[in-house]
């Protein structure tokens, strides 16, 4: 081979998702891939070489020439299928800066949008390297080529002459491009699960006729579910197995199966990989090795698992699931070893813990609940969370969706698609691994030490319409609603009971959870009817209420004392605890008054996301990108490690998006103190200077309104004593002209989330930032409404900018746009790892930041493999 000898380089590796629903390795190339890129480009049909290379170039050369790309200005991609490469595609910089040519070839069976995928990642790995325009000469006659450039999302123009096509694509990241994307991700993983979710045949590889044999139980429930399509028992031994003789190997097989199931344990799991994917199938389901097998799973054995996968662009679950279940009566699958006996219905449930899913699989089957499908996906290796919503989304049998989540693995496509999902069916989570809560002297700023314990998770589901629960009762109580009931229209609750005393503990547990106990038009409100009552003088009751313009929802409750009718009402709880019987969809029954309202307060919750407005994105033309990279760009090269910003560099960045700043002057002796005081010709505020991220105010070095030189020195004086007094080094102070008292100070801040990338803080400002738990977290806000609904998180800061006491109302607006130009600052600057803004003083006009601090590392960007 003519790259023997050379050491490979690092890879650049990218997996994408096909339009067919398989899965394409990409890989920056490296000299030992020449002859394989050669073979490619020498196998491509006379007409597919002529358009790419305009009827000109040798192979080897563009082989080579691949091969060695390397660098910020030259990068190539190669896709492999089978160890074959099936198309490479590269980008070249231009003299004019930011600018590249681009071009890509594609194997001659094409039509499963591999350009695309590979146009999407050259075109995001150049503009993370400053690139911003493409550049491509096109033969008029490359429709192919013609077309995905077309349809990218991106800004396209052409021109050309002579039977030649000059291309040029804005590659600026824009919302646009992603929703493209997310587009063409949401087709592709709905098409990549078929095959798990409803395939057409299954071989079960590793099942044996032996006690407690995990793919034996798997096959058992497989044949007893009456599975539709067909079914075959795959070991080495060729032994009988439920009653069927097992071929001995998957090459054995007359046809491919779709889904092959591995019951096996250590390599032996490689082998039958490799099997299935020599076989042509379409996805594999990993099980646990078995009892006999436990033992801590090998890393290695699982990357080079997931290389088979993706080498054959195959789907898997797991490994270590345990199983998955579709109850569609074309499909009947239970593909896995529970004895759970679940009903076909509307409630999907999927789960990162194979226990917990097995418990929520037959919690499930205990209530009566009907289950849709189910997802054991175990280590989540390759189908994950987000896999699942894309394709729950389309499924008109699944009306709600039940998660148990440990991790969030890509957290901005996961809000993504949980908001979109969201907006048409309720997703209810339990979220695993918690976090303790933060020890406070660890936090270096305000916004640090206000994050506490899981509330950016909290945050993260909120925005994406996700309703979370922290029990298992919680949890179901819920699905039993949202799979039987419509949401209420508000927050107004009836109540019907044949207890005064149930009525008032139903009523009491209203108020703390936000429902209203409301007054009805034309009775009382709870409504009491006898002891003895039967089911007219219930369904009387509930007619008059559920008629009424007052009520949004009723709870109706009943006591059975003696020779009752428990059949009264479909919520009703017999005497001796158990649930009356039921079929399909009907009133949901809890145990407890208090479950009602909890229940209906989700629901309501639910309602008022549902009724928010999207929003609108904003776009800030003067935000000056190039001046903000040149301020972090010029601090790294003076500090490689990262640190905290000086003042004026500090000031700098936030100019460069265009968020108001106070002028601060930094004075390192009185006399300047004085002369700067002179020159504003009006109070002054006097802080202490300390280092970031230490504050004046945390020690009250501040002194507002003053006015003159004695003043001035005064307090000057005195901020010396007060730093010495706690021991501090006196390095000097600042001095800003004094904003007009009045208002309200309030905190905003950045901080990264080791899981869950940046994340943004709301509160209250000045010595109270970061105490308590005042301040309200979210994903950097991308719309008005999104930062709006921050802004009213933080009660203290709503209540302020309302108007507190008979105060005049502040300008919320400004606030609103601070935070949005501050979050494009996080988002377009990752550099910026922690920040405050504190105070920013809110008027009835406008927004200014008096005092910041943003602490700056080098960028280390977060490779992900796996792009959807």
């Amino acid at each position: 081979m003519s790259g023997a000898g050379v050491q490979p380089r690092k890879r650049l590796v990218r997996d994408v998702l096909l339009r067919d629903g398989s899965t394409l390795r990409l890989q920056a190339p490296t000299p030992v891939d020449y002859d394989d890129i050669k073979a490619f480009y020498d196998g491509l049909s006379s007409e597919s070489r002529y358009l790419r290379f305009h009827g000109f170039g040798r192979t080897d050369t563009l082989a080579r020439a691949d091969a060695d790309a390397s660098g910020v200005d030259r990068l190539a991609l190669i896709g492999r299928h089978d160890g074959r490469v099936v198309s490479a595609a590269c980008y070249v910089g231009l003299r004019e800066p930011g600018v590249a040519e681009v071009a890509f070839a594609v194997d001659d069976d094409q039509g499963r949008g591999i350009g695309m995928r590979m146009l999407e990642q050259l075109a995001g790995i150049a503009a993370d390297r400053g690139i911003h325009r493409f550049e491509a000469e096109v033969m008029a006659s490359n429709r192919p080529m013609l077309r995905v450039f077309a349809h990218g999302g991106f800004a396209v123009r052409r021109r050309g002459s002579a039977g030649e096509v000059t291309v040029s694509l804005d590659i600026t990241p824009t919302e646009a491009v992603q929703e493209r994307i997310d587009e063409r991700d949401h087709v592709a993983s709905i098409a990549s699960l078929r095959p798990v979710l409803a395939p057409s045949s299954i071989a079960v590889a590793g099942a044996a006729a032996t006690p407690g044999d995990v793919g034996t139980a798997v096959l058992a429930n497989i044949v007893a579910g009456g599975f539709e399509g067909v079914v075959t028992p795959v070991n080495r031994a060729g032994s009988v197995v439920c009653s069927m003789r097992a071929a001995r190997s998957l090459a054995e097989l007359e046809l491919a199966p779709e889904l092959v199931i591995i019951a096996a344990a250590g390599d032996e799991v490689l082998e039958f990989a490799a099997e299935a994917a020599a076989k042509g199938a379409r996805a594999l389901l990993v099980l646990p090795p078995g009892a006999a097998h436990e033992g801590q799973p090998s890393l290695a054995r699982e990357e080079r698992l997931l290389e088979i996968v993706r080498g054959a662009g195959l789907r898997m679950v797991g490994p270590s699931s345990l199983g998955v279940r579709n109850t569609a009566a074309e499909v009947s699958l239970n593909a896995t070893f529970t004895g759970a006996n679940v009903r076909a219905g509307a409630l999907a449930i999927g789960s990162q813990s194979g226990a917990v899913g097995i418990a929520l699989l037959g919690h499930a089957a205990a209530r009566r609940l009907g289950i849709s499908m189910f997802v054991s996906l175990g280590h989540h290796s390759d189908v994950s969370t987000n896999d699942l919503l894309e394709s729950w989304e389309q499924d008109e049998r699944t009306a709600a969706v039940m998660l148990y989540v440990e991790s969030f693995g890509n957290p901005e496509r996961f809000t993504r698609i949980a908001r979109r999902v969201s907006r048409i069916k309720p997703i209810l989570v339990v979220k695993g691994r918690r976090r303790a809560e933060r020890v406070l002297s660890q936090a270096r700023s305000h916004t640090a030490a206000a994050l506490r314990g899981d509330a950016v998770v909290d945050a993260l589901l909120h925005q994406a319409g996700v309703l979370r629960f922290h029990s298992g009762e919680q949890l179901f109580d819920a699905a039993e609603f949202f799979e039987r009931q419509p949401l209420p229209s508000g927050r107004r609750i009836g109540i019907v009971s044949n207890s005064a005393g149930v009525a008032t503990l139903a009523a009491d547990a209203c108020a703390p959870r936000g429902l209203e106990v409301s007054k009805a038009s034309d009775a009382p409100n709870p409504l009491l009817v006898g002891i003895s009552a039967g089911p007219d003088e219930y369904a009387a009751s509930i007619r008059g209420l559920l008629d009424d313009p007052g009520i949004d929802a009723l709870m109706v409750y009943y006591v059975e004392f003696y020779d009752g009718h428990p059949e009264a009402v479909a919520s009703v709880l017999r005497s001796d605890g158990r649930l009356p019987g039921r079929t399909g969809l009907g009133v949901p029954n809890y145990r407890f008054p208090e479950s009602c309202p909890s229940v209906l307060a989700r629901a309501a919750e639910r309602r008022e996301w549902l009724s928010r407005p999207l929003g609108e994105p904003p776009h800030y033309a003067d935000v000056d990108g190039p001046a903000a990279r040149a301020v972090i760009a010029s601090f790294l090269d003076r500090a490689p490690a990262g640190g905290w910003l000086s003042l004026a560099e500090a000031e700098a960045l936030l100019a460069a998006h265009g968020i108001p700043v106070a002028t601060s002057h930094r004075c390192r002796d009185v006399e300047r103190a004085v002369a700067v005081a002179a020159e504003i010709r009006a109070p002054v505020a006097l802080k202490a200077d300390f280092a970031a991220p230490a504050h004046a105010s945390d020690i009250d070095a501040v002194l507002l309104g003053l006015e003159g030189e004695p003043a001035v020195r005064s307090g000057w004086r005195e901020l010396e004593r007060r730093v010495r007094a706690v021991g501090g080094e006196w390095i000097g102070a600042i001095v800003q002209r004094l904003i007009a008292f009045g208002g309200a100070d309030v905190l905003v801040g950045a901080v990264g989330d080791p899981d869950l990338g940046p994340v943004l803080a709301v509160g209250l400002g000045g010595r109270q930032a970061g105490l308590g738990r005042g301040a309200a977290f979210g994903l950097l806000p991308e719309t008005d409404a999104e930062a709006d609904e921050l802004i009213d998180s933080a009660e203290g800061v709503a209540t302020q900018l309302d108007g507190f006491r008979g105060s005049a109302l502040l300008d919320r607006q400004a606030l609103r746009e601070l935070i949005l130009r501050f979050a494009v600052l996080i988002r377009e600057a990752p550099e910026v790892v922690e920040a405050d803004l504190n105070s920013v003083r809110c008027m009835t006009d406008g927004c200014v930041v008096l005092d910041m601090q943003l602490r700056i590392e080098p960028r280390r960007p977060l490779e992900r493999v796996k792009t959807w």
